[in-house]
């Protein structure tokens, strides 16, 4: 399978970036050729709240990685006193080099059901090893191809509010969410899906470690770039803001 993108090239453009968060090679993705995997932290001893960002188990979807470290770029961790972060851009990085939903051997890095310490799926294992095991907090940056705006899944405790909700009806005027009442038979309410008790990928497990919230943002493929990485932006900001300012 021929190379599409250079991710050694994206290894070392994440390692040079100036931010506050320390980026570390976690592990390391082997099909004849080797594929480290990154992770950015901040931790204060002050934080109480644990947040996890996931990028990248989609290697069409590449544009959402470019958008997280767009948006990693940009921070101001001093917005964010009560946060640990802690994030991982490119889950699967032989997708992404290849422009292909699975790793090496054929295998979905998004599965729920095999994250876990002694996966078989190798860069879940290393996920798995290397995020908090009590999250408060999970937002997972995706891209649908077929999409012309952004829409969310989210899961939340009923009496809660909508977090994504609120994000996307904040920014509508910049970046226009999907305005449908379906996506893939699945019942929206501007712009989110409520997954209630169903996994999503990745995002099922680390609700069951005890995240209060989990959020799949979903960026449109069907949108001018640049349009795109300042909406994506704009979106996690908001959502963090939102769940930041919840009582």
């Amino acid at each position: 399978m021929r190379t599409i993108r250079n991710y050694n090239k994206l290894v070392n453009e994440v390692i040079n970036l100036q931010t506050p968060f320390r980026v570390e090679i976690i592990g390391y993705a082997t099909y004849g050729e080797i594929y480290p995997l990154l992770s950015l932290r901040y931790a204060s001893k002050t934080a109480k709240k644990n947040i996890i960002i996931v990028s990248g188990q989609h290697g069409e979807e590449y544009f959402a990685v470019h958008t997280l470290l767009k948006w990693i770029s940009q921070i101001k961790i001093e917005d964010y006193p009560s946060f640990n972060f802690y994030i991982f851009p490119i889950a699967n990085p032989f997708g992404y080099s290849k422009g292909t939903r699975k790793n090496g051997i054929r295998q979905l890095v998004n599965n729920a059901n095999k994250f876990y310490k002694e996966s078989d799926v190798q860069e879940l294992a290393i996920l798995y090893e290397n995020m908090p095991h009590s999250p408060d907090f999970y937002l997972d940056i995706h891209g649908d191809t077929s999409k012309s705006g952004p829409y969310c899944y989210e899961r939340r405790p009923p009496e809660k509010p909508s977090v994504a909700e609120k994000a996307l009806l904040e920014n509508d005027t910049i970046f226009p969410f999907e305005k449908t009442t379906t996506i893939y038979q699945d019942k929206v309410n501007n712009g989110v899906i409520y997954t209630g008790d169903w996994d999503v990928g990745i995002e099922g497990e680390v609700a069951n470690l005890g995240a209060e919230y989990t959020i799949t943002l979903e960026l449109p493929g069907k949108c001018e770039g640049q349009n795109r990485l300042n909406g994506g932006v704009a979106i996690i900001n908001s959502i963090l803001n939102n769940f930041r300012e919840l009582k």
